[in-house]
């Protein structure tokens, strides 16, 4: 397992996830470990791992390539929200209980008891999600 950052992560993303993170009223603490995943404690204290990344399009293979270096992430968030994933690395996250978001569907997601199944809603309260092509 890697033990510093080998994913091309900048700093200044890190820093605004975890300026993020320090500001969210769902969080009771967090610590980052191996430079781009982040142990938090949630308002509940349950406990989930989340994995940093910068991807423009998160696919099936970064994701998978994800779970072989990093075995027991329980959330994958690709940066600015201008990033997105594919539907067929949302659905890989869905079937196998892990969550697949940008930053901003993440930072909502800590508001629902289940946030690996969480969805941004439109005005008429269908699901929203930030697909991009591979």
């Amino acid at each position: 397992m890697s033990e510093f950052n080998n994913w091309n992560v900048s700093y200044g993303l890190i820093k605004s996830f975890e300026n993020a993170l320090e500001g969210h009223r769902k969080i009771e603490k967090f610590k980052r470990v191996q430079d781009i995943v982040f142990h938090i404690t949630l308002w509940d204290y349950s406990e989930i791992k989340v994995l940093l990344l910068d991807k423009y399009t998160l696919g099936i293979a970064a994701v998978l390539d994800v779970l072989k270096e990093f075995h027991d992430i329980d959330h994958i968030v690709t940066g600015a929200n201008w990033n997105g994933y594919t539907k067929e690395a949302k659905q890989y996250g869905w079937d196998n209980d892990i969550g697949i978001f940008v930053m901003g569907e993440f930072l909502g997601a800590l508001n629902w008891q289940n946030p690996i199944k969480y969805h941004k809603k439109d005005r008429d309260g269908n699901p929203v999600y930030q697909y991009c092509a591979a």
